[in-house]
């Protein structure tokens, strides 16, 4: 299985208060406009993500390709905002909240209006997205399947997760017979 995290999302309480107003004029680059969104926007390029601010002192990370990724990130903007005189207690508490994977996952290619109208929790309209949208039993995970064999796993809270979803989908497309044993 050849399933490559794009994004994961991440929920990030650092237990203490931000002026994000005094950020958005100390810390570059920042983009602030709470007449428009109440936290700020906060691009850190050498970990290729983008943390949200917020006075409660949570932030929302995005962008990362590994949750290493987001607690190393975290603890770097962690420094900065100590150095401008901000306090935390403890340990900054880190949730994912959604991995994106996407890739080849050995389905070769696939007749969708046959899934579509044989599969259980699927929706497919072709004129409005071009895959199907499989939605993963007893789980957040839902699955984009393309004609092209490859998928698309949102919702996961780990790779594991995401795995685990793929192999659901194919036992299932297998069950109704619409992928030959072999070809998984």
């Amino acid at each position: 299985m050849s399933l490559q995290v794009e994004n994961v999302v991440a929920s990030i309480d650092l237990h203490g208060n931000i002026d994000v107003d005094r950020i958005a004029s100390e810390l570059d680059p920042v983009h602030y406009d709470p007449s428009i969104f109440p936290g700020a926007a906060y691009k850190m390029e050498s970990f290729g993500v983008t943390f949200l601010i917020f006075n409660s002192g949570k932030l929302v990370c995005t962008g990362a390709k590994s949750l290493e990724t987001i607690k190393q990130a975290t603890e770097e903007l962690k420094r900065k905002l100590e150095s401008l005189g901000l306090k935390f207690k403890g340990e900054p508490e880190i949730r994912v909240q959604n991995l994106v994977a996407a890739g080849g996952v050995g389905l070769g290619q696939l007749e969708l209006d046959e899934i579509a109208l044989t599969l259980p929790n699927v929706e497919y309209e072709p004129e409005i997205f071009p895959g199907v949208v499989y939605r993963v039993s007893n789980s957040r995970t839902t699955i984009l399947i393309f004609n092209s064999g490859k998928v698309v796993v949102s919702g996961a809270k780990t790779r594991e997760d995401a795995e685990r979803a793929v192999e659901e989908l194919k036992r299932n497309l297998y069950k109704y017979g619409l992928l030959e044993e072999e070809e998984w």
